[in-house]
């Protein structure tokens, strides 16, 4: 009960400042009601009446953001689709008015690069699937794209994983996958991942080495396989292993330094 009455609050507090585009898929027969011709204050459009179990929302006259363009209008919304984004859209005493009057009215935020519950040599990311979603709609990012990585190498496994620790969430999310070694069990759960979870882009480390980094033979067959799905590759571009032999000269650097300071006191 508790969770779901954050999910209302969220979703009641942002949807008077945040606007998804409105879909495609939304009938002709929702929008004919209000004309695209109409200006502000000019003839009024009624939105049709529906079920009474169905929850809705208007926007009221705030200024509407999106890519393109902006403009003085009010937004319904029903069932958390939006419906309308007209000027002066009149509804009965059964819809929720918010006053959005001197207010922008916006799309939510897409991060496509999160990295939730990641656990990462030895250690493990403060934020997890609920407390990382929650902190991001409070501030206007309103979905996400994290990167699953895979157990000891199998993909699978990690899809599963991130199930487990994405069951707590409280806003709408996608997975990229990170791909860490190369066989044909890895292959066959690339087509596995696009074709039947949703996931069609992969990522590929050129850094990190010893943990997720991969060699270029294993990189070039990755982006082959990921040609022939139709899938998006995605790379950390960095020279792992000049960073790791920088990594290996500060180590000794510093347990030189800790030397001569230890010599240094010793002789005083």
């Amino acid at each position: 009960m508790a969770l779901r009455a954050i999910y209302d609050a969220i979703f009641f507090f942002f949807i008077s400042l945040l606007l998804l585009f409105p879909s495609p898929s939304v009938s002709d027969s929702a929008t004919q009601f209000c004309s695209a011709e109409r200006g502000y204050g000019e003839e009024s459009c009624r939105v049709p009446s529906s079920s009474s179990s169905s929850t809705r929302i208007l926007i009221k006259g705030g200024t509407v953001v999106n890519a393109h363009h902006q403009q003085l209008a009010d937004v319904y919304v029903e069932d958390g689709i939006i419906v309308a984004v007209q000027p002066n859209i009149n509804v009965g005493d059964e819809v929720t008015v918010l006053d959005a009057t001197g207010k922008f009215v916006m799309p939510g935020g897409i991060d496509p690069h999160t990295h939730l519950a990641m656990e990462f040599m030895g250690t493990e990311t403060i934020d997890d699937f609920f407390s990382g979603q929650a902190a991001a709609l409070a501030g206007g990012t309103t979905m996400h794209i994290d990167f699953v990585i895979p157990v000891n190498g199998n993909l699978v496994a990690g899809f599963e994983s991130y199930e487990n620790k994405s069951r707590n969430a409280c806003m709408d999310y996608g997975f990229h996958m990170a791909i860490t070694k190369w066989d044909d069990g890895v292959s066959k759960d690339m087509e596995i991942m696009v074709k039947e979870k949703g996931i069609n882009s992969f990522k590929f480390f050129l850094a990190y080495k010893g943990s997720l980094m991969v060699t270029d033979d294993l990189l070039l067959e990755g982006l082959k396989r990921c040609k022939s799905l139709g899938a998006l590759a995605m790379v950390h571009a960095e020279n792992g292993d000049a960073v790791f032999e920088g990594q290996k000269r500060m180590i000794d650097l510093v347990d030189d330094l800790v030397f001569s300071f230890v010599s240094l006191f010793r002789s005083g």
